[in-house]
């Protein structure tokens, strides 16, 4: 049970969100309407700087498929086309393809544009994205991790949080049983010691976890967790299929790799990266008949020397999810916008076109760190 220090710290805490969240509509509020009279227009997303956004699934329902998924990672099918709606008020909604002959000089805009892209490849977006990208004639890019493509098996984001939430559930201080549990696996511990914000949540400790930790270490760490919590799973989360790629393909949805497995790329050693990133090109071009040239940063973890494996890929563009790029190869790390349902809403869970508007016109002041991996680590795996 809960002490009562532990609720009082947790009451206080949600009341310190709910007053971020109404200074942050208050601001938004005021930014916007000075952009919109032209004096915010200097630090606005000038025309030659696409937009780019950067979405992971979409869904019916936010407040019910949140109960049991990573909320971070859905936006509901209402909101998604609330974001077209609105983006597309400001923007001009273009293919990466055209991005990318802007970004190689063969093209320019004379008019603010942006792209939509997916990761992961979720059957949600066919589902529920598809449909309303179709009925306004928007192009868009999904990124897929091709071994699970048309398969019943886990993301492994979504297979950790779902673990974390039940070892959160049971454990009485969440930081030290997970230290003790790390250190009987004989993993890492900097993950977790280095970002503290890893034992608040299940979702802080998935996104803590996941950039430090190779695949190999990420499954040592599962069948740990599943050993002291169980699993007690139900629906796995579906993915898209070949054939439903060969549609959307079709009527003009880009297709591109975002690995075989969702690795973070920067944990793995030299010949796991080409791997990944050569082995999913691969596989689809040989099921699509046709070459895929846009990839996608698993988490946005990238390195100069990950970079450079991409460029020995063969791909020409390829997508981050921060603000940071290699000045060497601009191409290869192109900026996004990541939203979900809360990218865009008040204290009181409301759209806010103000909100949104100050997010794509790069109107918030920047972010004091980066929570993404850029620098180089020695790798002990091979």
């Amino acid at each position: 049970m809960k002490s009562r220090l532990q609720s009082s710290w947790e009451l206080r805490s949600r009341a310190a969100i709910q007053w971020r969240w109404r200074l942050k509509a208050m601001l938004a509020s005021t930014i916007s309407r000075a952009h919109d009279h032209g004096l915010a227009s200097v630090l606005a997303r000038r025309t030659d700087s696409p937009l780019v956004l950067g979405y992971h699934r979409v869904v019916e329902n936010f407040g019910a498929t949140a109960n049991t998924e990573m909320p971070s990672m859905l936006v509901s099918s209402r909101m998604f086309e609330r974001h077209l709606d609105c983006i597309g008020r400001r923007f001009t909604f273009v293919s990466l393809g055209e991005i990318g002959e802007h970004i190689t000089g063969s093209r320019r805009f004379n008019k603010p544009v942006a792209a939509v892209t997916f990761d992961d490849g979720y059957r949600d977006v066919y589902e529920q994205a598809f449909p309303i990208l179709k009925r306004k004639g928007i192009p868009a890019c999904v990124f897929v991790v091709t071994n699970l493509i048309g398969r019943p098996f886990w993301q492994v984001h979504d297979k950790l949080y779902h673990l974390m939430t039940k070892a959160f559930a049971a454990w009485r201080d969440p930081r030290q049983e997970m230290t003790d549990l790390f250190r009987a696996l004989h993993l890492p511990l900097a993950c977790i010691t280095r970002n503290r914000v890893a034992a608040i949540s299940p979702m802080l400790a998935v996104t803590s976890i996941l950039p430090e930790l190779p695949l190999i270490e990420v499954r040592r760490l599962m069948d740990g967790l599943e050993a002291t919590v169980g699993n007690g799973f139900h629906n796995v989360p579906q993915t898209l299929g070949w054939a439903e790629l060969a549609e959307m393909g079709r009527a003009g949805i880009e297709i591109g790799s975002h690995t075989k497995n969702h690795v973070s790329l920067p944990a793995e050693g030299a010949e796991v990266v080409a791997e990944e990133l050569a082995g999913s090109k691969k596989q689809l071009e040989r099921y699509l008949g046709k070459r895929v040239r846009h990839f996608a940063y698993p988490g946005g973890q990238f390195t100069p020397a990950v970079v450079e494996a991409v460029k020995r890929a063969d791909y020409d563009f390829a997508y981050t999810a921060c603000r940071h790029s290699d000045r060497s190869h601009p191409a290869l790390t192109i900026e996004r916008l990541l939203l979900w349902q809360g990218s865009s809403v008040d204290a009181d869970g409301r759209f806010s076109p103000a909100i949104l508007n100050c997010q794509v016109q790069d109107l918030w002041p920047p972010a004091r760190r980066c929570g993404r991996t850029h620098i180089e680590k020695e790798q002990p795996h091979g």
